[in-house]
């Protein structure tokens, strides 16, 4: 019997703490992964990173199979030119959409009915030469706000905005393509609003957005296009291995 049903107006966004991923659930996702994904798990030269990578796979497998009855290892994937996976065509599901993103400690799956879905996770103390990639990221009006903050706001404020332009990129499916710098994003105190320059061909009136502090650690972004009503996000935390 499924476990979950997917709701035009809801997106369940599903995350796991690294930090329990034990050797049992390591091993259990191993047997998961097909052979590509397998080549790529054992290129990673990086612990963490491989790490991350195999929780993603785990965690969305494990997902998915809690909406639709295929077994968590008969998933298969493909991916577009920027590298989003999505779910083959082939297996012949229909109405079952995901995103997945992992940073060191977090990883994070959105799944919904609709298409258009993005997420981002970073970590809110990374050390990324904020001065270096504040001028690439933030838009004019959002770089002033940045320049007047005491240096302690101004990891928090940065990635707040960095995960969501990730997770609107990632949403319209065209990788760094789109200059995020011509996005522009309003902290409201319901939600995030966002608006584009000319250089951006879209209607920033068609997109929910939302961040969210799921650890103390880390931000989570997440842009969606409702189906034309209401639009929700469920968050849940889980293990890696997704299941009951």
């Amino acid at each position: 019997m499924l476990k979950e049903t997917v709701d035009p107006a809801r997106i369940d966004l599903w995350y796991a703490r690294l930090d329990d991923f034990t050797a049992e659930d390591q091993a259990a996702c191993l047997r998961l992964l097909n052979e590509h994904e397998r080549r790529r798990h054992d290129a990673f030269k990086v612990q963490d990173a491989r790490l991350q990578y195999l929780a993603g796979r785990g965690l969305v497998r494990t997902t998915l199979s809690r909406y639709r009855n295929i077994a968590p290892a008969h998933w298969r994937f493909l991916a577009n030119r920027h590298d989003r996976p999505f779910v083959d065509p082939e297996l012949g599901i229909a109405g079952l959409h995901f995103n997945l993103s992992h940073t060191h400690g977090l990883v994070v799956c959105a799944v919904g009915a609709i298409e258009e879905i993005g997420v981002d996770v970073e970590r809110r103390d990374r050390d990324a030469g904020l001065d270096e990639l504040a001028p690439v990221v933030l838009a004019p009006a959002e770089l002033k706000r940045f320049a007047k903050l005491p240096r302690a706001a101004q990891p928090e404020f940065f990635f707040a905005h960095w995960t969501l332009k990730e997770a609107y990129v990632k949403a319209r499916v065209m990788g760094l393509s789109l200059p995020v710098q011509e996005i522009c994003l309003d902290f409201l105190p319901s939600s995030p609003t966002m608006s584009f320059t000319g250089a951006i061909e879209d209607d920033a009136t068609r997109w929910r957005l939302w961040t969210l502090r799921p650890t103390d650690e880390h931000l989570v972004g997440v842009a969606a296009v409702p189906a034309g009503g209401p639009l929700n996000l469920n968050a849940r935390q889980t293990r890696v291995i997704n299941e009951d």
